[in-house]
């Protein structure tokens, strides 16, 4: 097996093959000019997506080396989940898997009085390159000569049929790793005080002000803690509107917060919230699923497909409503102990169940013997998306 990839990860690969050696795995690293390398961080993620397309032209350039010299019976684009900035992989003469793919889904724009203006407007603009997509001649070339697509949500797997894929998988582009998941559900907290878990970078799609609002809004009825983790550019002015809303004493923020240290943190939690008006896949709502909480989240793209015993899934329709109804979600967990532990041991097992790293990979097992030719059982690739989607 050949495998191309950037070499921001060369350290941690090099960590792993020295504890367990793959000598039939070759590792390709591809990079640009640091002016063009598209994994460099700059501001605003400028021209991120020409960066991105030079650096596939690159990587495919690698690949037809390899692809000329050796005997190769599939290709597998697995980087960046996009459809507008698409593989060249298809083009190398090979059956071609590709995905899984997301940015199939649209924030909703009705919803501007929770985003900034600024943020707004860019969604606006990527809501109409996600609406054309289908005038991209790369992306219907990647969609049509695919042998399996696997789409990260339901919104992504209609596009990559509008372009003319013909075998299309729901698969979400995360899953938790074995180590989150503990032998049982975290237990119940018997308190009056609910903590309220919210995780993710605070910037405009993830919509922190919404959870402020609705919890301003619970925290009139009970007494309640909302708990911010993670940083981002509107930590200050999140912190402004709980001073305004007058519940500043009752929302805590973490800022940044090692990613090992999640799991015990959550633990500490009663609830998940997550307000996200775009993303592909909802990786922290998963990992706050894995270790026992119940999730209120907005009922949009990647949420879609979680379990309903564990998800309340918040309609996102009406603005005037939004608010009232994400904290009346909040208020049925945090009214019931009962409830909480219903539902986030439904939200245990989902994960247990379908939302592991070896759920993805006997997916993608399944597509690799069927382009092969070997005998597939529909259920391995029924796997893919997770049983928590059923």
């Amino acid at each position: 097996m050949f495998v191309l990839t950037h070499p921001r990860g060369r350290a941690s690969i090099e960590r792993e093959l020295a504890q367990d050696p793959r000598p039939n795995l070759h590792i390709r690293y591809v990079e640009l000019p640091s002016l063009l390398d598209p994994w460099r961080m700059v501001p605003g993620e400028q021209a991120i997506q020409g960066r991105y397309i030079m650096w596939q032209v690159a990587a495919y350039r690698v690949a037809r080396k390899i692809v000329a010299r050796e005997d190769i019976d599939l290709v597998h684009h697995v980087s960046w989940t996009t459809m507008t900035g698409p593989t060249l992989a298809w083009a190398l003469g090979k059956p071609f898997i590709w995905g899984p793919v997301g940015s199939g889904q649209q924030a909703p724009l009705n919803m501007h009085r929770f985003l900034t203006p600024r943020g707004w407007f860019r969604e606006a603009i990527r809501n109409q390159q996600v609406a054309t997509v289908w005038l991209n001649p790369l992306a219907r070339a990647a969609a049509r000569k695919s042998a399996f697509a696997f789409a990260a949500n339901l919104d992504t797997l209609h596009r990559l049929e509008t372009l003319g894929a013909s075998s299309v998988i729901l698969q979400p582009d995360a899953a938790v790793d074995q180590s989150w998941l503990p032998a049982a559900p975290t237990p119940v907290h018997e308190r009056e005080r609910v903590v309220i878990a919210w995780a993710s970078r605070l910037m405009t799609r993830k919509a922190p002000g919404l959870a402020v609002q609705a919890f301003a809004r619970l925290r009139e009825q009970r007494d309640a803690e909302l708990w911010f983790i993670g940083d981002g550019p509107l930590i200050e002015e999140t912190q402004a509107l709980a001073a305004e809303l007058g519940v500043q004493r009752d929302v805590k923020f973490w800022g940044w917060v090692d990613h090992n240290r999640m799991p015990t943190l959550l633990a500490e939690a009663d609830m998940f919230l997550f307000t996200s008006f775009r993303d592909t896949c909802p990786m922290p709502a998963l990992e706050a699923m894995a270790i026992g909480l119940p999730i209120v989240a907005l009922n949009l793209h990647g949420v879609q497909t979680l379990s309903d015993e564990a998800v309340i899934k918040v309609p996102v329709k009406d603005p005037d409503r939004l608010v009232d109804d994400v904290a009346s979600a909040l208020m049925e967990l945090a009214a019931s102990s009962e409830v909480r532990a219903r539902r986030g041991a439904a939200a245990w097992r989902s994960v247990r169940d379908g939302h592991l790293w070896n759920h993805r990979y006997t997916g993608v097992d399944a597509a690799y013997e069927a382009v092969l030719g070997t005998p597939v059982d529909e259920s391995d690739l029924d796997e893919a998306h997770g049983r928590a989607a059923d």
